[in-house]
């Protein structure tokens, strides 16, 4: 075998990294209103196997049996679309969650990409389990977004090139922004993401419905209930809706408090989220 030990660490990093080559931080100021509908489609592979995570009762992975709980539960991450669904390593030390929304794009938020760093990575692992990984991982090539410098604002998205185009494997979800908030209210989502009480496991929220829409900050917030607190790393994960074509609607951005209000959560969304994923279609596609 070769001998590795006079190699420098920065250089055997490389033998297993794929370094990330470019960053485009957007300013809010100049982002389109968020109030207006517009969107991208899913796809679902032939080969793949559709499921409702709502109407999943158990199922069984390597020999064990998984069952569904009434608020958050694991799904099973080989099914379509939770399959579109990973975890994300970056080389600040950040773990995070995002999705597929095109053959070879990642939707994360903001705050998870490594903004400002020379040289950096991002690792993208769908249907990540407990170190194991059953499709693989990508690294991103290059991304673009909003550095929201950790705050919690509706404009918290960025949109990643992967070097390997997981999603014309996999699938990929849709996106979509409404223009009135009767059409967000009318609807009920699920979020999807890796946080950190399941440990290195995914964990999918049920049935949750729109409290409140703020445009008041930069961009367009939908908050929700916190109905339990599963800690950091499910930032970025999608909001979506569980059709036969799903639709990510928002990314997680995290939790914000006002006054004697509840603690809520607070996805990123609105029609600049789209317009990222269209630009990554119109010039990213492999």
């Amino acid at each position: 075998m070769l001998d590795r030990s006079g190699v420098p660490d920065d250089v055997l990093e490389l033998l297993q990294v794929l370094p990330g080559q470019h960053q485009v931080e957007l300013d809010p100021a100049d982002a389109p209103a968020a109030a207006h509908s517009s969107s991208t489609e899913p796809y679902c592979p032939t080969w793949a196997t559709h499921a409702d995570p709502t109407v999943v009762q158990s199922f069984s992975v390597e020999g064990e049996t998984f069952l569904e709980p009434l608020v958050h539960e694991e799904p099973n991450p080989l099914l379509y679309p939770m399959c579109t669904v990973g975890i994300v390593f970056t080389s600040a030390g950040r773990r995070g969650s995002g999705v597929l929304v095109g053959p070879n794009l990642l939707l994360t938020a903001g705050h998870v990409a490594p903004w400002g760093a020379s040289s950096w990575s991002m690792e993208f692992v769908p249907a990540f389990r407990n170190g194991n990984r059953p499709y693989g991982s990508s690294y991103v090539q290059t991304y673009r977004g909003y550095n929201t410098n950790d705050n919690v604002t509706g404009h918290d998205y960025a949109i990643c090139k992967l070097f390997k185009p997981l999603g014309s494997a996999l699938g990929w979800m849709g996106t979509a922004s409404f223009g009135s908030e009767d059409q967000y209210y009318n609807k009920r989502y699920v979020s999807s993401g890796y946080p950190g009480s399941y440990g290195q496991r995914p964990a999918v929220e049920l049935d949750m419905g729109i409290r409140d829409i703020d445009d008041d900050s930069p961009g367009r917030e939908l908050e929700f209930a916190l109905r339990a607190d599963l800690g950091p790393g499910w930032s970025g994960g999608p909001l979506w809706q569980h059709t036969a074509n799903p639709y990510a609607v928002g990314v997680l951005s995290g939790t914000e408090k006002d006054g004697l209000d509840p603690t809520r959560l607070v996805y990123a969304a609105g029609s600049p989220m789209v317009d990222l994923v269209n630009y990554g279609l119109a010039n990213w596609r492999p």
